[in-house]
């Protein structure tokens, strides 16, 4: 449930001949004069060279002969509005490392203004300077430089689109109700045990995830999910006592569970009363 950085490396050479990197769960590749933006199979941590962005020359003015191929990039971060991304500068070696960072950050800004003006969410995109402190290549060669000079396009998580809320989940007869709860990124999940015994519930895939609730004393545990998934979890012992959290960036309505007054004692009458609330309603 922990924020998970992915790391991304290129080899050097490779980058000088291809402008796009490949993800290895699908498509993910910057736009070219034979194909278009495709973000669907990015993810956190990759990065798409965007070679076709240009400017006139010590300048952060973007030259005409981009605009097309920026407007491609606008209308895929459109279709793609939970994807976050960053927009980076960077330059070669020649001039002082202080004013490259300062054109490379106006630079990159330049390009943000660019798309937040043909309709992407200004949320989707941060702008970033790097100077000459990122190199593909050899400073030493004219066609070094070239490839080093670059805008690029880096995918930096997922933009949350719906507020998080607090929610319920209570555990009763063995069971976990809702056995599904829908929630947008950042909710914060809270299990209530109005069992007699304890249940030791753990996740699949997250090692050391355990709520252990006490019998009798309807105990409770909070987890925030802040990363758009599914998660299974389940107890141990009981093997009825599961359910599954799928966290969205996003959700059409949320779903409140009212835990029952906890009337002393465990009985197959428990019921929970649930509020669906559409969301701008």
């Amino acid at each position: 449930m922990k924020k998970t950085k992915y790391g991304f490396m290129i080899a050097l050479g490779i980058l000088a001949l291809v402008p796009f990197s490949v993800s290895a769960n699908g498509v993910c590749q910057a736009p070219t004069a034979n194909a278009a933006l495709e973000l669907d199979g990015c993810k956190s941590g990759d990065t798409l060279i965007l070679r076709e962005v240009h400017f006139d020359t010590d300048s952060a003015r973007i030259k005409e002969t981009s605009f097309d191929f920026l407007s491609q990039v606008a209308s895929e971060l459109k279709q793609n509005p939970t994807i976050k991304v960053a927009v980076q500068g960077h330059t070669d070696s020649i001039g002082a490392a202080d004013y490259n960072m300062s054109l490379s950050q106006n630079r990159a800004q330049s390009v943000r203004y660019y798309l937040v003006s043909a309709g992407v969410n200004p949320d989707q995109l941060m702008a970033q300077g790097f100077g000459l402190t990122e190199p593909l290549a050899d400073n030493a060669t004219s066609q070094g430089r070239a490839v080093n000079r670059r805008v690029e396009l880096k995918m930096v998580g997922t933009l949350v689109l719906s507020e998080p809320v607090a929610t319920n989940v209570y555990i009763s007869t063995f069971h976990a109700v809702p056995s599904k709860l829908v929630v947008p990124a950042g909710s914060q999940v809270t299990w209530t045990n109005y069992d007699e015994i304890s249940h030791d519930i753990s996740f699949d895939g997250v090692d050391g995830t355990r709520i252990w609730t006490q019998g009798w004393k309807a105990n409770t545990y909070s987890l925030q999910f802040d990363n758009p998934g599914t998660y299974t979890y389940r107890c141990s012992v009981h093997k009825d006592a599961n359910g599954t959290i799928v966290v969205e960036p996003a959700v059409s309505e949320y779903v409140v569970t009212e835990s029952p007054v906890y009337p002393g004692q465990t009985t197959s009458s428990y019921k929970g009363d649930q509020t669906i609330t559409r969301v701008g309603s």
